[in-house]
């Protein structure tokens, strides 16, 4: 019985030693959630100034992805543009032919949906702050009880309902924060896809200086025509 009774009593010791690791936390995780929802914020009002009337597909029909001069590039969203800056210095090394821009496109896309690891961290870690927040001080509300002590049970319960909320506060923004850019992570990697299709695409058909889509075919059968006419 004795052994139990340390036990138990070493239990308690550790719970009241986590106690001032997790309100700690619990303020790393406010701070962090706020500055996830200024962030969020930040790249809203980005989006919504790049995106203004821009339409991808009528920017493709307009001309070539490669070669194009800065004005026309200029047009694409941030992340558009750093894939077409990344295929122009990939396109000199000799292995990128070699599923190089699959690779490219895969590697930009996990760095895309990496952004995504701090508020999904924050959904899971900041409830778990707030509960473990609310029983350790409740052990204490207990044990004052237990002593008469109504006054320092009742400032304990306080303390146990506020982390509650504290915690649940913000796993609840941080689950708002990643739904919004889930959906902003998606459309960017959907129009990497499509961009790096038709930048394979060119390289294939070798359209990549800056001229008109169908310019190669036009030249083939002029050059096709003129071997005719030396032939006649």
């Amino acid at each position: 019985m004795n052994l139990l009774g340390a036990l138990e009593n070493g239990l308690f010791a550790l719970a009241q030693v986590l106690r001032l690791p997790v309100i700690t936390l619990l303020w790393v995780a406010v701070g962090a959630a706020v500055f996830m929802a200024g962030g969020c914020v930040v790249e809203w009002l980005a989006r919504r100034r790049e995106r203004a009337g821009f339409d991808l597909n009528a920017w493709l029909e307009a001309g070539t992805v490669l070669g194009g001069d800065a004005a026309r590039h200029s047009a694409l969203p941030a992340p558009l543009r750093g894939l077409l800056r990344d295929v122009e210095s990939g396109r000199r090394k000799p292995s990128f032919g070699d599923g190089g821009l699959e690779h490219l496109v895969l590697e930009r896309e996990e760095r895309v949906r990496r952004s995504l690891n701090g508020s999904r961290l924050l959904i899971k870690v900041g409830p778990s702050l707030g509960l473990l927040g609310t029983l350790i001080p409740m052990g204490t509300a207990l044990a004052s009880l237990t002593a008469g002590n109504l006054e320092a049970m009742a400032g304990q319960m306080v303390v146990a309902f506020t982390t509650t909320i504290v915690g649940l506060a913000a796993g609840t923004v941080a689950y708002v924060i990643q739904v919004v850019r889930h959906g902003w992570v998606n459309e960017t990697v959907r129009e990497q896809r499509f961009l790096a299709e038709r930048v394979a695409g060119e390289i294939a058909r070798g359209t990549g200086d800056g001229a008109a889509p169908g310019a190669a075919q036009e030249e083939q059968d002029d050059g096709a025509l003129s071997a005719s006419a030396v032939a006649g």
